[in-house]
């Protein structure tokens, strides 16, 4: 067998491989041997149950996702149980830092969240991202807000893990909060409506998510805090036991509110909250009455909120749509020692300056953060396999996509 042909067939295993998340010549990859260990995980959504519309690969539900695709093989198309999932705040799983925003003609307006262990999350179809890159977020912070973006026909949030940003392959979710694969339904334990900060939310919250965890309303579900830009107005869903109204009803800043839906035991209001132009900490008081006149008799619930400058997140508007080209070492390279790495970039790439990041996985994680030159000395590495592959971001903040082939070395 000739050279050339030798090397593309291990190629060809290699990307097989990879797909299982198996390297040549050695064990699974490094984050990947952890994968089914999601106990201080949670899934992308508020506290409550919601339908699998399309799960992973084989899975044996109804909807499966097509099995040629690595982001597409392990992922969870998340729906609500009844509604539109337009607009829904969408949580960070874990604690971690923002890898990568931007707008991909597939996945369309895309978050990836890179978390402590090397893991990283996928975020995909989103209508609103509120989140900078490179910003850190803790669990259960709102990043952004479901959507219908890409190549999607209805309003869902794409989900999947990856053992790291370098391999192309994905981690099974059957093991995060109570899933199940079969019955296409989840239950996720991250923060409940009662206890998350939305920020910058669209005026157009769905009315049914106050009813999330409709049983363990005591009188009133408000969000822990709204922060605003100065000068909107969002109108704020509010779900109101109906024992707290008897024959009265709701008032906000004077103005009596009608239900817009209600259950056996709560009414749904849409709050109009208005941000002053001024930044600073607000409260407004939202009246329960238990019946209207002078000498009404109720209680007043207090509705905090803060008004700032909106997040940072134009560079969520597009992508550098040139990767940037391996220089050396040529792919499946046996070295003898860590490697230079380098690569270089088409002038076409962005605006410059132009800055790259290079990583590498396999049994040692390195990351050479963003530097300016084309070259990167990798630390000491110990024998094994190692993948590689380069980011670009250039002068306006726009990265190239996270999922472009990768090169192998292998280290004697």
């Amino acid at each position: 067998m000739s050279t050339w042909a030798s090397r593309a067939v291990r190629l060809g295993l290699a990307v097989l491989l990879g797909c299982l998340g198996v390297w040549p010549g050695g064990a699974r990859s490094t984050r990947a041997a952890a994968a089914a260990d999601f106990a201080d995980w949670h899934l992308p959504l508020p506290a409550g149950e919601w339908r699998i519309s399309r799960g992973p690969c084989g899975a044996g539900g109804l909807f499966t996702h097509q099995c040629g695709y690595y982001e597409d093989h392990c992922a969870l198309d998340l729906t609500p149980m009844v509604g539109s999932m337009e607009n829904v705040p969408v949580l960070a799983p874990q604690s971690g830092q923002v890898f990568f925003v931007g707008t991909r003609s597939d996945s369309g307006l895309t978050v990836m969240l890179e978390h402590a262990d090397g893991r990283v999350s996928a975020l995909m179809h989103l209508a609103r991202i509120v989140v900078a890159p490179d910003e850190r977020v803790i669990q259960g912070q709102v990043v952004a807000y479901a959507g219908n973006s890409g190549s999607s026909t209805r309003p869902h949030l794409h989900f999947h893990v990856q053992p790291n940003v370098v391999e192309r392959t994905c981690l099974p979710l059957d093991t995060l909060d109570d899933t199940d694969l079969r019955a296409m339904t989840v239950r996720s334990y991250n923060l409940a409506w009662t206890d998350l900060e939305l920020v910058d939310p669209p005026d157009g919250l769905p009315s049914w998510l106050p009813l999330l965890n409709a049983a363990a309303l005591e009188s009133a579900a408000l969000p822990q805090r709204l922060i605003l830009a100065p000068g909107t107005t969002v109108g704020l869903p509010v779900a109101i036991r109906t024992t707290a109204l008897m024959r009265g009803g709701v008032a906000y800043a004077g103005r009596r509110l009608t239900a817009v839906a209600q259950t056996e035991t709560q009414k749904v209001f849409i709050v109009p909250v208005a941000a002053p132009a001024a930044t600073g900490e607000y409260a407004g008081l939202l009246q329960l009455s238990s019946a209207w006149g002078g000498r009404a008799a109720g209680r007043a619930l207090r509705l905090r909120f803060a008004v700032r400058a909106p997040p940072v997140t134009g560079a969520g508007a597009r992508i550098v749509w040139i990767s940037p080209i391996f220089v050396g070492p040529a792919n499946w390279s046996e070295l003898a020692e860590a490697p230079r790495l380098c690569w270089s970039e088409p002038a076409s790439a962005g605006p410059p300056p132009l800055l790259f990041r290079a990583r590498v996985a396999g049994p040692i994680a390195a990351d050479s953060g963003w530097i300016a030159e084309t070259c990167w000395q990798t630390p000491d590495l110990v024998p094994g396999t190692y993948a590689w592959k380069v980011f670009v971001r250039d002068s306006q903040g726009y990265m190239n996509r996270t999922n472009q082939r990768p090169f192998v070395f292998r280290l004697r």
